[in-house]
C-alpha cells in the first residue's frame, strides 16, 4: 500500500492510494461516504488475489484533497488525470455506495480509457428515489438553496448539518468507540447492516481510520451531497463499456430500487443481487470477485 497525492494542472491536490498487484491491470475506486481513498484498504486483499492493481482517490474536500465546485463531471475528469499520474493508461472503475455516480462520471468522461464500469451498492438519484423519506427533509431544504443558485449557502448548510451528525462520533478517543457510535447512527433499530463479529477485528479498525481521514473537514460531504443531489451533469447514454451492478438483497441503507434504476439507465449492465448480504458486506466480502470481473471484461 502506498499513500500519496497528485497535483492537478490547476494546482489542486488529490489524495491517492496505490495497492493490490503492482503488475496487474488497474481498477480505480470511487469511494462512498463518509469514506475516502482508504476504502481501498478493504478491497486490497481481494485485488491482490485477483492480480489487480488497485488505485483510489479522495474526492474534493475529503482528507487533504482540495475543494472544488460540486460536479460529477468534474470528478470524472479528475479521476482520468489521477490515473494518468499514477501510470494507468487504461483502467476499470468501481464505485462503492455514494461513489456510484462518480464512477459513472469517470466512465462517461472517456469511454476509450475506462474499460469497464462497476457499481457496488451504488446510490441513484436519491432526491427522486427517496423523495418521501422523512429523514431527508433537511437535505432537500439545503438542495433547494442550490436550485436557487445559492450554492455557497447550501455548502455551508451541509457543513453545519454534517457537524451535527458526526462531531460527537469523531470525538471518540478509540477506533472501537467510534465504530460503536457509527453502528448506532446507521442502525438505530439495533440491526447491524454488517455482522462485524464475523470479520477480523482489523476490518473495524480500517473503517474507523477511513472515516477519520475522510472527515478532516465536512467539505467533502457537502461537495458530494450537492453534486449527486442536483440534476446530474453527465450523460449516461454515452456509457457503452461492460457494466456490472452488485447489490445486497438485505441492504437497508441503499435498497435494490437503486440498482434497478441503474439497470434501467444502463441497459447493457449486468445486475447481480447477492442473497443474505447487506450494504457493507457487498464490497467487504466480494472484492476479489469484483476485481476479476471488471478486469476480465476489459
Amino acid at each position: 500500500m502506498e499513500l500519496g497525492h497528485v497535483t492537478l494542472s490547476d494546482g489542486r491536490r488529490v489524495d491517492t492510494y496505490v495497492g493490490g498487484d503492482p503488475n496487474g491491470p488497474a481498477v480505480l475506486v470511487q469511494h462512498g461516504m463518509p469514506q475516502c481513498r482508504l476504502v481501498a484498504t478493504h478491497l486490497d486483499d481481494g485485488a491482490r488475489e485477483a492480480g489487480v492493481r488497485l488505485l483510489a482517490l479522495s474526492r474534493p474536500g475529503f482528507g487533504q484533497s482540495s475543494w472544488a465546485e460540486p460536479s460529477l463531471a468534474s470528478c470524472g475528469r479528475d479521476a482520468l488525470d489521477v490515473a494518468t499520474a499514477l501510470g494507468a493508461d487504461t483502467f476499470a472503475v468501481l464505485g462503492i455506495s455514494f461513489g456510484g455516480p462518480f464512477a459513472a462520471a469517470t466512465a462517461a468522461a472517456d469511454p476509450e480509457r475506462v474499460s469497464a464500469l462497476g457499481i457496488c451498492v451504488g446510490i441513484g438519484p436519491w432526491r427522486i428515489l427517496d423523495a418521501d423519506d422523512p429523514d431527508l427533509v433537511a437535505e432537500l431544504d439545503i438542495l433547494a438553496l442550490d436550485d436557487a443558485g445559492r450554492t455557497d449557502e447550501a455548502v455551508e448548510a451541509y457543513r453545519e448539518l454534517m457537524a451535527g451528525v458526526f462531531d460527537d462520533m469523531l470525538a471518540k478517543e478509540s477506533d472501537e468507540e467510534l465504530m460503536v457510535a457509527f453502528d448506532a447512527m446507521v442502525s438505530p433499530d439495533g440491526k447491524r447492516d454488517v455482522d462485524w463479529d464475523a470479520f477480523p477485528p482489523q476490518w473495524r479498525e480500517r473503517f474507523a481510520r477511513d472515516v477519520r481521514e475522510a472527515l478532516t473537514t465536512y467539505d467533502g460531504m457537502a461537495h458530494d451531497n450537492i453534486a449527486a443531489g442536483r440534476n446530474w451533469d453527465i450523460d449516461l447514454t454515452t456509457i457503452h463499456q461492460p457494466t456490472f451492478l452488485w447489490y445486497g438483497a438485505d441492504d437497508d441503507l441503499l435498497p435494490l430500487k437503486h440498482g434497478l434504476w441503474w439497470e434501467a439507465q444502463l441497459p447493457q449492465a449486468q445486475l447481480t443481487v447477492r442473497p443474505r448480504t447487506g450494504h457493507g458486506g457487498a464490497y467487504f466480502i466480494h472484492s476479489e470477485d469484483m476485481s476479476r470481473t471488471l478486469t476480465a471484461a476489459s
